[in-house]
């Protein structure tokens, strides 16, 4: 058990860290976007045990020059590198016309990653350049996918699949763009490892059909077994629930081409 639990300990830290999620700031935090730009830029690690940000907290003066030194590393220094990197060209090009506007990115180049993160309840709208991608998808819940319960307390539903799905200005939600990044049958959640991942996998964006879009909204649901038993339920698909609680989290990071 002691070890159950240091290693959801460090699977908490390591989802807070990575994508901006803290249990004292909540999706209707008014600072939400910001604590999450803040932290995937690694301008703050959290507080306690990595799992909090202690939003009310005041900062001495040693935190601030640490947060502003880090700003200069993680934000502002690969922003300076790139665009020398993009007014000098590919290194070692002999192309006289090699530089700003005439050249793919380089090499040298940071690659760009962009995240999001949301729960049963948000459905974040995204805009992204076109591109492959390799896509990351995570999760954290506060309960085994097995101890779901949709009725009551002697009718258990387990949840048997959570998928991300995703959907362009008004039309319907799809998932075949992003099919691979889903987690069902032994990857869902257990009593013992709340935190799992799916991926990392290949995404291509584009505003081509088959492809996940350049811009619309995400969304994770979770499905239990199709229980078509009832008259409110006359079809055979799996049952989509609302009342399973967890957090989610989707890391995009550019491939080189």
């Amino acid at each position: 058990m002691a070890a159950a639990a240091v290693a959801l300990t460090v699977a908490a830290v390591a989802l807070a860290q990575g994508i901006g999620t803290f249990r004292d700031v909540p999706a209707n935090h008014y600072a939400e976007d910001a604590v999450q730009w803040a932290v995937q830029n690694g301008v703050t690690h959290g507080c306690r045990d990595g799992t909090y940000f202690c939003p009310e907290r005041t900062v001495n003066r040693a935190e601030s020059v640490t947060f502003l030194h880090r700003y200069q590393n993680n934000v502002i220094r690969p922003l300076e590198n790139r665009v020398r990197a993009l007014e000098s060209g590919s290194v070692g090009t002999t192309d006289p016309n090699a530089g700003f506007g005439n050249q793919p990115t380089p090499t040298t180049v940071p690659l760009r990653q962009f995240t999001t993160r949301g729960n049963q309840r948000h459905t974040p709208s995204f805009s992204l350049p076109a591109g492959n991608y390799e896509a990351v998808f995570t999760l954290e819940a506060t309960k085994a996918a097995a101890q779901h319960n949709q009725d009551s307390d002697t009718d258990l539903e387990p949840v048997i699949l959570i998928q991300l799905e995703y959907r362009e200005s008004g039309g319907a939600w799809k998932t075949y763009a992003v099919s691979t990044l889903k987690l069902e049958g032994g990857s869902l959640p257990t009593a013992t490892d709340l935190f799992q991942e799916a991926g990392p996998v290949d995404v291509e964006i584009a505003d081509v059909p088959g492809r996940l879009p350049t811009r619309g909204q995400l969304r994770v649901s979770a499905y239990m077994a199709d229980n078509s038993n009832t008259p409110e339920d006359p079809d055979t698909d799996n049952d989509p629930t609302t009342k399973y609680d967890f957090t989610w989290g989707i890391i995009l990071t550019e491939k080189r081409p």
